[in-house]
């Protein structure tokens, strides 16, 4: 009996642990994803992209930093983005990557992109509308409803490869998550595009923790899957995190 009842307590135990997050989660209170910048405010971002293209593989790692210029009545926010350099590292040799030029970019209160300054590229590894969807679909779009954990919702995209297949893209609150002490709103986002005549598709996912202290995405893990280019199918794998300003970017 004495077996028993140790198996038993285990397993209420067991149960209690599986369940109490979940309860947990469900009484959290509804939150507003939205959080309104501040003109001056400074976000350097270390991102690391894995890349497989078609067996070959390559890995990129560069700094930017955004800094918000304006931020109109309407909740469009203005941002000067500044390249501050990576490098490339493929077979055991490494190169710096070319700098952009520094430009303006403006977000509707969503996060959707509404105008960029940034040149489109002219390499010809990939083609302009497929560099386009890369811009548009790898954007948060936020919603202003409250959400609690498990809450979803939903866009669509114009397609600039095959303007006739939308985009749907969808995103999860998945509520809370600690990180070093700290919470962050975790959102899961996912989504795929149509790139040519045959039904090919080209598909996103990706996972952002938000601090909702000012809205910076403070985390992100994400891929990118089966993108066309001149050279055969990429894959990208992207982290990146927020770093601190160094005395020279503030």
């Amino acid at each position: 009996m004495v077996k028993l009842n140790r198996v038993l307590g285990g397993a209420v135990l067991a149960c209690t642990l599986l369940v109490g997050p979940i309860a947990r989660a469900d009484e959290e209170k509804p939150v507003h994803l939205i959080v309104k910048p501040v003109v001056g405010h400074v976000v350097r971002t270390k991102s690391i992209v894995k890349i497989d293209l078609m067996g070959m593989e390559m890995e990129a790692q560069g700094v930017e930093k955004s800094t918000v210029t304006a931020v109109q009545e309407n909740g469009d926010v203005i941002s000067e983005i500044v390249d501050e350099g990576g490098k490339i590292r493929s077979a055991g040799a490494e190169q710096d990557l070319p700098i952009t030029p520094t430009y303006s970019i403006t977000h509707d209160k969503f996060g959707k992109t509404i105008k960029s300054g940034k040149k489109p590229s002219e390499d010809g590894f990939t083609t302009p509308e497929v560099n386009k969807l890369m811009d548009t679909l790898t954007d948060i779009v936020l919603t202003d409803k409250a959400l609690k954990p498990n809450d979803t919702w939903q866009h669509e995209l114009e397609n600039p490869v095959i303007k006739e297949k939308k985009i749907v893209v969808k995103d999860t609150y998945l509520g809370l998550e600690k990180i070093a002490g700290k919470s962050y709103w975790k959102v899961k986002e996912s989504a795929e595009a149509i790139v040519d005549a045959d039904g090919a598709k080209v598909t996103y996912q990706v996972t952002e923790w938000i601090d909702p202290a000012n809205g910076d995405t403070f985390q992100l893990e994400g891929s990118v899957s089966n993108v066309p280019t001149k050279a055969g199918l990429m894959t990208m794998h992207v982290n990146a995190k927020t770093i601190e300003a160094t005395n020279k970017s503030k």
